[in-house]
């Protein structure tokens, strides 16, 4: 499909959306509001786009990570380094610009150092996933710059549970081949005491594809080395205290896969976290809740050639959070509530063996912010939000030394010399308002001016990186990642009809991307293998994109039809002349219809990707459509229930490769073939 083709269509899609929004605002009107787990932001803020995706449809394509479930949402692409390493990109940012969270808290692990690494979860444990798009520095620091995905899981009950109930998840086949079974535990024990048990396994083979031909002239029809083994399990309890809740858990897991184009290497990795969460409210105090958090995770993974230990990543962290929630109070007329909170971090890395590019290193953080927000309490009034946070981060290195590079570095075979250390102070403000302007519209915006500290890699890394294939070289002089955001967005939404969009613009003055080196120096000689020079810079960038959906219900006979549609677009560029910025997603539109009768739903769902945009030292890479089609049937079991249904991916087994996957991998890892995934869900 080319680009006329592309646009053609997204412009003929977008005139349907719009012309079938336009006829249902004859409907009556009906607002829903949207609720988003343990942040500090109003729930039903508009100022800063919400999506909530359960359990359910994280589940229903069966992907083995977080990345490949949430690919095709609003804004967000996936890393896609094979199946089984694949983190979300938010509106073209990745890496350490995306926040990845469990219930709120930090998740520590080293999926931001390497697209090969992968996350620590598995989608079987989660309730369901939050996605904040756009800058959310007030309440997570500037390390959300470009988004926050929160991971939400029931192992601490909010609320208590009653009696006995749980699910059975159970999935196979698949272009993976995988078998794959969770299940979830929940028992109240009266006198507010709430316990929880969950566990899975999943193990897969080499992804199926349609034929193509890699790099390296070979042709096949799968991803080689992509199989996988992975299991977990996590006990949690929590007790009810008559104004809130204060729970533990404790988790494990463990995932074994191999890494697509190095066919000698696997990943044998391991992970274990303990949580402490709580929630209180008080009457008559100067605050009305209080939120706290608090996980220590011990993480490493193992890197394997030819079975033989190589490379060991270790990963140990501590966070800690507390919100609170001040009493509301009124100052001319207006209402104002007011948030303030507390973060800290502490993660300790090493890496030991012939791939440790990155030096061991200590982070800490810690932020302050506060939140006001200011109205006059009546239904169609507006809400101003304004915010501040300031962070102190530190970044010590244990040793550096003289690389062939000349730079700090303290992996094998390279003298080691004096610690190295950085500190940094970001600050971030934000600016927003939000107002019902009738007929069931809402209008909003921010502002925002958001600091980011630069990661330990992006300052101390120094040696090849097998898993890019290039030469990364950090630079211990960079300063604070400074960018100004600017957010539109109007909702409408009418009984079963909603309509969304959203647009926003980026700017920095100092983008600290990887580039390309030039000149005489611009390659490295690896025992006699000339390997590409990359270093970690600070240049001038922006980024603009659109997000629309639009959804609506019909009675057609017995049954209901439910039409979606939705569009992203996204560009992303240096200002300096220096052209567009590397594995940005193209334009994209997702279309489905699911109809329903009688406990049967039908979903036809077409996929559109537009060709990308080639960034320096990339390619062009060509769009395609995916034709998905599922098929399910909820059934009653006794005083039981549940799901079984069937799953057809790209019915049209259509060659496609993903433009956010790395270059230099991109060859060896297309998309999935034509498959079938069978699913049953059973809950009690």
């Amino acid at each position: 499909m080319n680009k006329f083709q592309f646009e053609h269509r997204a412009v003929a899609l977008a005139s349907l959306l719009f012309i079938a929004q336009t006829q249902a605002l004859a409907q009556e009107p009906v607002l829903e509001s949207v609720v988003v787990t343990g942040t500090a932001d109003n729930p039903d803020s508009i100022t800063k786009p919400f999506s909530v995706i359960k359990a359910d449809k994280l589940n229903a394509n069966g992907a083995s990570t977080v990345g490949e479930a949430l690919r095709y949402q609003p804004g967000v692409s996936a890393t896609g380094f094979g199946p089984n390493s694949s983190r979300p990109i938010v509106r073209g940012q990745d890496s350490d610009r995306i926040k990845i969270l469990r219930n709120s808290a930090a998740t520590v692990d080293v999926s931001a150092l390497s697209f090969d690494h992968a996350l620590p979860v598995d989608p079987f444990a989660l309730h369901q996933v939050e996605i904040l798009r756009g800058p959310a520095a007030l309440a997570y620091g500037g390390n959300a710059v470009g988004g926050v995905v929160n991971l939400v899981d029931q192992r601490i009950a909010r609320k208590a549970v009653e009696g006995f109930q749980g699910e059975v998840n159970l999935l196979g086949g698949g272009a993976a081949d995988q078998t794959a079974g969770g299940f979830k535990l929940d028992a109240g024990l009266g006198q507010g005491v709430s316990l929880h048990l969950d566990g899975f396994k999943r193990t897969t083979r080499d992804l199926e594809t349609p034929s193509f031909t890699d790099p390296e002239g070979v042709t096949g029809n799968r991803v080689q080395n992509s199989s996988s083994k992975s299991d977990g399990a996590a006990i949690g309890a929590s007790f009810q205290t008559g104004n809130g809740y204060i729970g533990v858990s404790a988790e494990r897991y463990n995932n074994e896969y191999g890494v697509p184009k190095s066919l000698d290497v696997r990943i044998g990795m391991e992970s274990e976290r303990y949580a402490l969460e709580g929630e209180q409210n008080f009457n008559g105090a100067a605050f009305s809740k209080v939120k706290y958090r608090l996980a220590k995770t011990d993480y490493q993974h193992q890197e394997f050639e030819d079975s033989e230990p190589a490379t060991l990543f270790v990963n140990d962290g501590v966070d800690g959070r507390v919100e609170v929630a001040l009493r509301p109070f009124g100052l001319g007329g207006l209402n104002i509530n007011t948030d303030a909170g507390i973060q800290f971090e502490r993660t300790d890395f090493s890496a030991t063996g012939d791939e440790a590019f990155v030096p061991s290193t200590s982070t800490d953080q810690t932020g302050v912010f506060t939140i006001f927000r200011a109205g006059r309490g009546q239904e169609n009034s507006g809400v101003f939000e304004f915010g501040l946070r300031a962070d102190q981060v530190d970044v010590n290195a244990a040793s550096s030394g003289l690389s062939p590079q000349n730079g700090p570095v303290a992996g094998a075979g390279v003298t080691a010399g004096p610690a190295i250390s950085r500190a940094f102070s970001p600050n971030s403000v934000s600016l927003g308002y939000t107002a019902p302007i009738g007929n069931s519209w809402s209008l909003g915006g921010s502002l925002s001016r958001v600091e980011r500290a630069p990661s330990s890699f992006e300052l101390y890394a120094d040696g090849v990186h097998v898993a890019t294939d290039a030469y990364e070289k950090g630079n211990p002089d960079l300063k604070e990642e400074r960018g100004r955001h600017l957010e539109l967005t109007s909702t409408w939404a009418q009984g079963e009809s909603k309509f969304n969009a959203t647009a926003f613009a980026s700017r920095y003055s100092n983008y600290i991307a990887l580039i390309a080196r030039s000149g005489a120096d611009a390659q490295f000689n690896d025992g006699g293998e000339q390997i590409d020079v990359f270093d970690f810079t600070a240049v001038p960038a922006e980024f603009q994109g659109v997000e629309l959906g639009y959804q609506t219900a019909y009675t057609m006979g017995a049954g209901k039809l439910q039409p979606a549609i939705q569009y992203d677009l996204i560009r992303g560029k240096r200002t300096d002349g220096g052209g567009n910025l590397p594995r940005i997603s193209p334009q994209r539109v997702v279309a489905s219809a699911a109809y329903i009768q009688q406990g049967w739903t039908v979903t036809p769902e077409i996929v559109w990707v537009s060709d990308s945009k080639a960034g320096a030292g990339d390619v062009q890479v060509q769009g395609y459509e995916l034709v998905n089609l599922r098929v399910a049937k909820l059934f009653t079991w006794g005083n039981s229930g549940g799901e079984v249904f069937a799953n057809l991916q790209n019915l049209t087994d259509e060659l496609a490769f993903s433009a956010t996957t790395l270059n230099t991998v991109r060859g060896y890892t297309p998309l999935a073939g034509r498959s079938a995934l069978v699913g049953v869900k059973l809950a009690f």
